[in-house]
């Protein structure tokens, strides 16, 4: 029997014989609206894409509202390097200007900078998004687009998936520049949606209370960045050649609030990705791929949308069609960490283990401190029964690690479980002086973990160190005295201490 794709998020881990792709994390919900019907301008709309609205959304917001300047070539490519390509780049070719004209003498120099942060953002260089937005408050300090777009990224997890890699998280800051960008556009909804993430559940419902009054057309919380996580999450095992079943001809069965999008804009690039998951849990795959193909008509330089296409590909056994959403993804985001580790580990699953290392390693080319990249590439080298080649990356990246943490404590703590790997791998390569100093690293940060004890004396063990061994072994029954393993070992040493009397 077929196994179809499954609603809802993914984690990281495709391994042969079935693929379970792609975790996206993205922890920021906002809602970015604004009460007012006046026409936009350039840095509303660059700030909009910016911020984490979708390009359709915006688009919606060009035909609703109207612009108030004269489009030219220039804008139109700012805006589809920001993600913009399809119906928001083809609504303003075809705009007209509404009300007064507004000068951008003397704001070209914010433009440009605006725009840049929103280009980085879109192709998942957060880090260099950041500077760029940084700069824009500065040289921008009445605008509240640049506060949101700063927002959007300070967050442990960035909107492309990229694994902050730094100790430097500063929820304070964040809540900060939200307060400064609603002090500067109260009539903003997204505003009051962000902050109240950040409050107590009393407090937070005031908030959610105004986003709901300033956002007319209840749109703006399914049109932001965090709907761009993908929908459907492939989690079978079919092999090839299996009966994956004739399409069928079966209507969708479209909720209420689906229904309701559609009729406010029918060019919502989100209706159609909705409809094509509706459609699939009927089977109608025909109308799946149709769906899709409207989809992304209407956003071909969304990765979500090919991200699910590419999965319900893997679902169809199309190894073709996923890898060229894949590969897709890729170019249009050359610098997420999602993208690459899902085409990585998509190649793997295909036997292109060469393409698939080859991928990841240029990835911790770009990203040495990146944890999902290096910890993918350490899998995929033990699949490969290379240990020494893991043992060689994980230090590698630890290494890269360590030296962005001014506290160790807190570089201990976020990289346990790699350390923790680490010292076990260089046990199994006998690599025992090695592992004997990383499990004292560690015990140095966790000292009532008896585990570690108990691991460390068997490195001890190891070393012919057996009074040592006994120490620690006596230590990790103190601190879990169910700890079978530890007694075993325990009673072992004992036994072998005696041996050598």
């Amino acid at each position: 029997m077929e196994q179809q794709p499954a609603v809802g998020g993914q984690v990281f881990g495709a391994r042969k014989p079935g693929i379970l792709v792609l975790g996206w994390f993205f922890l920021l919900v906002s809602p970015y609206a604004t009460g007012q019907k006046v026409p936009l301008d350039q840095t509303e709309i660059l700030g909009r894409l910016a911020a984490g609205n979708t390009a359709s959304y915006v688009a919606h917001l060009v035909k609703t509202r109207g612009v108030s300047f004269s489009v030219s070539q220039d804008f139109l490519y700012r805006v589809k390097l920001a993600g913009g390509e399809g119906i928001l780049t083809e609504r303003l070719l075809s705009a007209e200007q509404s009300g007064q004209p507004q000068s951008v003498f003397g704001k070209e120099a914010s433009l440009k900078r605006l725009a840049k942060c929103a280009e980085l953002i879109h192709a998942g260089a957060t880090d260099l998004a950041e500077k760029e937005c940084r700069i824009s408050i500065e040289e921008s300090p009445q605008s509240p687009w640049p506060l949101l777009a700063t927002a959007r990224l300070l967050n442990h997890y960035d909107l492309t998936g990229n694994l902050v890699e730094t100790s430097r998280e500063d929820p304070a800051e964040r809540t900060e520049l939200l307060r400064r960008a609603a002090a500067l556009g109260p009539n903003l909804a997204m505003v009051h949606q962000a902050i109240a993430i950040t409050l107590d559940p009393a407090e937070a419902m005031t908030e959610l209370e105004n986003a709901t009054r300033l956002d007319a057309e209840q749109l703006e919380v399914s049109e932001t960045i965090a709907q761009e996580i993908p929908l459907i999450g492939y989690v079978g095992g079919d092999e090839e050649g299996s009966d994956l079943g004739a399409s069928s001809n079966e209507p969708a069965v479209i909720d209420p609030e689906t229904a309701r999008h559609m009729q406010i804009d029918p060019d919502l690039a989100s209706n159609h990705r909705r409809l094509a998951l509706k459609y699939l849990q009927v089977g109608n795959f025909e109308k799946v791929e149709s769906e899709f193909a409207e989809a992304i008509r209407l956003e071909p330089d969304n990765p979500a949308i090919r991200s699910d296409l590419a999965v319900y590909y893997l679902s169809r056994h199309n190894r073709e069609g996923a890898l060229a959403e894949l590969r897709e993804n890729v170019r249009i985001v050359p610098f997420g960490i999602v993208q690459h580790i899902f085409f990585a580990e998509t190649l793997e699953s295909f036997g292109a283990a060469r393409e698939a290392i080859n991928e990841l390693q240029n990835l911790t080319v770009m990203y040495p401190a990146a944890t999902a990249a290096s910890q993918s590439l350490v899998e995929l080298y033990l699949e490969k029964k290379d240990p020494k080649a893991a043992i060689a990356e994980l230090q590698r990246s630890l290494k890269a690690s360590s030296l962005i943490y001014g506290d160790q404590s807190k570089f201990a703590e976020r990289r346990y479980q790699d350390l923790n790997r680490l010292a076990h791998l260089l046990t199994e390569s006998r690599e025992l002086d090695a592992a004997a100093d990383e499990y004292l690293f560690l015990l140095r940060y966790a000292p009532d973990s008896a585990l570690l004890h108990n691991d460390y004396g068997n490195v001890l063990v190891e070393q012919r160190r057996l009074d040592q061994a006994m120490t620690e072994y006596n230590e990790a029954i103190r601190l879990d005295p169910s700890l079978s393993a530890a007694h075993d070992n325990l009673g072992t040493c004992l036994t072998g201490k005696k041996n050598l009397e």
